[in-house]
């Protein structure tokens, strides 16, 4: 199969996590904060109302305090979902209780501050007014806007590239660098099979004629032993042989060459082995399947030779035969 390099998976990891992170910024809100700032103050100074700022901490953010609120603003949420919105915080060594809220409405935002201070006031005063000791609260500083927290169109998909480069070199190092595509569809798979079956189509046509030729070569083998052997009873008794019967040449067959000059045998003699084995050698565009043929007749014809190559004459008409191409007859 084949496969995708692996720099072109890094970068489609990032890519889809940036459009990840796009979305998730296209799908924010901005929040905005508002805080007022309310004291405490009791006749035995800062060190009697510490011991009650927890308490008084827990007031600012209770449900009491966000139903007065909600009553008192008719806002669209419920008085528990407002308290959610509440904050109550003290800095260190102070009797300032800190109270904030968020909400996506920049007005909504320092209203509700406000009136949270206010109720908180009216609380303190309800709750720890007439106590030992009293403590009484006043606003030190008004409901205002703190900050926002906006959409990030440029730092979330920055941050949702980072995550999928991160994980795509983390699946590199476990799968390698490769990711292997989809598998081949039914139509290559279909075309394949076709290819395939060709290539055994071919190769079983080439076995056929293979075969068919080594027949072939097997019968003239067979027709060549039998002129061996009738020429040596010829040749015992004495008397001529006759003249062989023509052995069909096997399909295809050569192709027409121009006649090579003719090679004569010498006189009162044969034909000389040596010399047609040189001609054979010097055969250079017959066809291979031929070739054989002749090296083959040369093979056998060498146990009737003598040392300098002269075949006796009753084999005259067997080299006019085999050998016509390569030479011509008396």
């Amino acid at each position: 199969m084949s496969r995708v390099p692996w720099w072109a998976a890094v970068v489609a990891a990032v890519a889809v996590a940036a459009g990840v992170g796009a979305g998730v910024a296209a799908a924010g809100h901005v929040e905005y904060r508002a805080a007022a700032a309310v004291v405490v103050s009791a006749k035995g100074g800062p060190g009697t109302v510490r011991p009650f700022l927890p308490n008084l901490r827990e007031l600012a953010t209770s449900s009491l305090l966000a139903g007065n609120v909600d009553s008192t603003l008719r806002l669209p949420g419920s008085a528990d979902s407002l308290r959610k919105q509440l904050h109550a915080s003290t800095p260190p060594d102070s009797q300032v209780i800190r109270l904030s809220v968020t909400d996506r409405k920049r007005d909504r935002a320092r209203q509700i501050a406000q009136e949270a201070a206010v109720v908180f006031v009216q609380l303190v005063q309800s709750r720890f007014g007439s106590g030992a000791p009293a403590l009484q609260a006043a606003i030190l500083d008004p409901a205002h806007l703190v900050g926002h927290r906006g959409r990030h169109f440029v730092r979330d998909p920055l941050i949702g590239a980072a995550i999928g480069l991160v994980l795509a070199l983390a699946a590199l190092l476990v799968l390698g660098r490769g990711v292997v595509v989809a598998a081949p569809t039914d139509a290559k798979l279909a075309e394949r099979e076709n290819q395939l079956q060709q290539r055994i189509d071919l190769v079983t046509q080439r076995e056929r004629a293979l075969a068919r030729r080594s027949g072939e070569l097997a019968k003239r083998e067979q027709a060549l032993q039998d002129r061996q052997a009738e020429a040596r009873r010829m040749e015992a008794a004495g008397a001529k042989p006759p003249p062989p019967e023509p052995v069909p040449e096997p399909e295809p067959a050569p192709m027409p060459v121009a006649p090579e000059a003719p090679l004569a045998p010498p006189r009162g003699g044969g034909w000389n082995l040596n010399d047609i084995e040189r001609l054979v050698a010097a055969k250079h565009d017959a066809p291979a399947e031929r070739v054989e043929e002749w090296r083959a007749y040369v093979f056998f014809l060498r146990d009737h030779a003598r040392i300098d190559g002269e075949l006796p004459a009753s084999f005259d008409a067997l080299v006019e035969d085999v050998f016509a191409e390569l030479v011509r007859a008396r």
